[in-house]
């Protein structure tokens, strides 16, 4: 884990946290511990310094799990949108972390598109419907194409400030909170999981970008 990594990791975790997984996705082994999700077509590559992908034809998101559980976490990773992306495809994809994520697909999601210099913090439901909890054009926080983006998404119950049931979620883009709300049926998503992504809601065939500086941490409260 890098130096600027953990120093930020330290801000936006809290100074209470206990980091349980980190993977600069750096090395083979390091990109090998981490496993796509679902069968999309995603042309999965590396470079000596990034974990990179492609999606393929028919593919609207690229997902990669991470090898830690739990329901309350903080998950952080650097994520860049290549330039090399069609123009048409890269005006609509995202890039995005992912925690609480079940095999229905239902998860918070940290979603920012590098072009529009937009975000969106979502509730994906078991169903397939996407509740938008928050959202925002944040071109003065959201790094452009081509630029690399610091991800971070916190989710929790129960520090005992919290009705019962309620999880507060919180979306940090580049150091910056650009979110932070209480979702009063937060016991609604029952997924462990959490990934990383590039997608586009109508399709992202082309679509190229690269993952750094994967962190996993429990938050302060946990």
């Amino acid at each position: 884990m890098s130096l600027a990594f953990a120093i930020l990791a330290h801000a936006a975790f809290g100074a209470g946290s206990i980091k349980v997984y980190s993977n600069s996705l750096e090395t083979s082994d390091g990109r090998s511990e981490v496993r796509q999700v679902g069968s999309a077509n995603c042309d999965r590559g590396g470079s000596s310094k990034s974990l990179r992908t492609e999606l393929g034809k028919k593919t609207s998101e690229c997902a990669y799990r991470v090898p830690f559980v739990g329901r309350d976490l903080v998950v952080g990773v650097k994520a860049r949108l290549f330039k090399s992306t069609p123009k048409k495809i890269a005006k609509r994809t995202y890039v995005a972390v992912s925690l609480r994520q079940d095999g229905d697909g239902s998860r918070y999601q940290l979603a920012v598109f590098p072009v529009a210099g937009k975000f969106q913090l979502r509730k994906i439901l078991p169903n397939g419907n996407i509740k938008y909890l928050d959202h925002g054009n944040k071109r003065n926080t959201i790094n452009k194409l081509g630029e690399a983006n610091r991800l971070t998404l916190r989710a929790y119950n129960g520090d005992g400030r919290l009705p019962d049931g309620t999880a507060r979620v919180i979306a940090i883009v580049n150091g910056k909170k650009l979110a932070q709300v209480d979702d009063t049926r937060g016991n609604l998503l029952e997924g462990r999981d959490t990934t990383f992504s590039i997608g586009s809601k109508s399709g992202a065939r082309g679509a190229r970008g690269s993952f750094v500086d994967l962190g996993v941490s429990l938050p302060n409260p946990y």
